[in-house]
């Protein structure tokens, strides 16, 4: 795990014990703004519009589900950014010397560890290929990455959920709560008006009913969706993985997944293959 996974989760871990949480059932809090633990990964690339995340040990919901409804991006980064150019943080010149510093990205246990608290990594070979270094003073795979500094040496700055489009031009994909750039390239989140954005896909919900064709299940004590909520299939039951996070969730009105063409006029990055929109 990453250690800014390991500072964001300690962080919201604190919030939680300082007040007991519901069950999971209630469906106050529903349409409360969630991020999802995912995006304090700095190699996580962003969810994709044709699918549905249901993270259902949510610390920060009172319901304790955040809901992806087919969304893409990152919550944390509305514009998307580019893949940033790996680089070698012993080599001053690997950055190409334009006025960008090689900076580090994220740090992981070696793919070799499995689990293994005492694993550690040897050399670069033991870590994931280009853009990966193995630190020897501690055991831990580290990415780095370039990043543009300003004129005075600082950089533009991390992009801001809460910031207009053009308040967020120019600026890195972080991870939450850090200044630390994530190292993979992240598709815009689809247009305002879509549906499909962070505002109207990810938020608080609550299990309302099993998925179509199943028989009721008496002993789960689903919610009933508030006012401006409905219920609707998010997740059918094909058998795999636990059916108790299998059916229907409260999501906002009128925000039922159509198709991937919903996404519109994005206002970041779509000139990909992995990015919806236009």
């Amino acid at each position: 795990m990453t250690r800014s996974i390991l500072s964001g989760l300690l962080g919201l871990l604190s919030v939680v014990a300082m007040a007991s949480l519901p069950s999971a059932c209630e469906s106050g809090g529903v349409g409360d703004p969630c991020l999802p633990e995912d995006e304090y990964d700095p190699q996580f690339a962003g969810f994709k519009v044709t699918e549905e995340n249901i993270e259902s040990r949510s610390f920060q919901c009172q319901t304790r589900i955040c809901l992806v409804n087919h969304f893409q991006g990152r919550v944390s980064c509305p514009l998307g950014q580019e893949a940033p150019e790996p680089c070698d943080p012993n080599n001053a010149a690997s950055c190409g010397g334009n006025r960008a510093a090689c900076v580090l990205s994220g740090a992981v246990e070696p793919p070799s560890c499995a689990g293994n608290q005492d694993c550690r990594c040897q050399s670069n070979d033991d870590c994931y290929g280009e853009g990966w270094s193995c630190d020897t003073a501690d055991g831990m795979c580290k990415a780095y990455v370039c990043r543009v500094q300003n004129a005075d040496g600082s950089f533009k700055g991390c992009q801001d959920p809460t910031k207009s489009a053009d308040e967020n031009a120019g600026k890195a994909c972080c991870v939450p709560g850090t200044e630390d750039p994530v190292a993979s390239p992240v598709c815009g989140q689809c247009a305002p008006n879509s549906n499909r954005n962070a505002a109207q896909a990810v938020y608080c919900s609550c299990r309302c009913g099993v998925a179509d064709g199943e028989p009721d299940d008496p002993n789960f004590n689903f919610c009933e969706c508030p006012q401006g909520f409905t219920c609707a299939e998010i997740r059918p039951n094909v058998g795999l993985g636990d059916p108790n996070i299998t059916g229907k969730y409260c999501i906002k009105k009128n925000s039922q997944f159509e198709g991937e063409q919903e996404c519109g006029d994005v206002p970041g990055r779509v000139n990909s293959d992995q990015c919806e929109g236009f």
